[in-house]
């Protein structure tokens, strides 16, 4: 959470002016590319590692004696998306506030369907399109972690993340907007018919990678504990 607030205090006090709207400080400051790419990794770091280290120290053997397999995958699958997700969210809410010491909060011409929230009522618009990368950089943390019940590696675990989001975002760049996960990371305009839709449309997409990344490690890891048990 403070690495999140002391980065993106490094990356954008260029744009603290006293003339500017701290929430188009907040908005350019997310359309960093290389920036966008260090908050996944900080999302992934709490608990993303979890899995390989309990499975590589032999400490999984006597959780799942205790409590079972399906038990352990699903706390550990919830501890890594809650710890990522809030990590992140409140470093950002706290970098916000920060912001809005320096630089006023005023209304922001967003464009898009978000634009009449961030006219009249910018915290909001700033709150949602924080939630929304969020959520976004929670959902890389969470294949990533599916992934290191595949491979139960420390490196791929935190790697994974950064690597499957640069290729996915490259794959689907020429796809339409709501599958065009570089776009709706960006509440970018959806369907256009109501920001409340293309809200719920965005962080229900990334929900269902979500839970879909936790069936793939509830089952991969299910799977390797039966086989090390017999």
């Amino acid at each position: 959470m403070f690495g999140t607030v002391i980065l993106c205090y490094f990356c954008a006090r260029e744009f603290f002016d006293p003339s500017c709207s701290s929430v188009y400080v907040i908005d350019v400051m997310l359309n960093l590319g290389l920036l966008k790419k260090v908050l996944v990794f900080f999302a992934a770091v709490p608990a993303v590692t979890l899995y390989c280290q309990d499975q590589n120290s032999g400490f999984i053997r006597s959780i799942v004696v205790r409590s079972g397999i399906r038990n352990y995958t699903r706390s550990s699958f919830l501890a890594c998306a809650v710890s990522g997700f809030v990590s992140l969210f409140s470093g950002l809410v706290i970098f916000f506030g920060i912001v809005s010491v320096f630089c006023p909060v005023k209304s922001y011409e967003a464009g898009g369907i978000y634009d009449g929230i961030a006219q009249s009522v910018p915290v909001l618009y700033t709150l949602i399109e924080l939630s929304i990368f969020s959520f976004y950089c929670t959902m890389w943390t969470m294949v990533g972690f599916a992934l290191s019940s595949v491979i139960p590696n420390k490196y791929v675990a935190l790697g994974s993340p950064l690597i499957f989001g640069y290729l996915l975002e490259e794959l689907t760049d020429k796809f339409p907007t709501y599958l065009n996960l570089y776009r709706l990371s960006h509440c970018s305009d959806v369907f256009a018919k109501s920001a409340a839709t293309d809200y719920l449309y965005t962080i229900g997409l990334f929900l269902m990678v979500i839970v879909f990344s936790g069936v793939m490690f509830s089952y991969f890891a299910g799977r390797r504990n039966r086989n090390e048990m017999v």
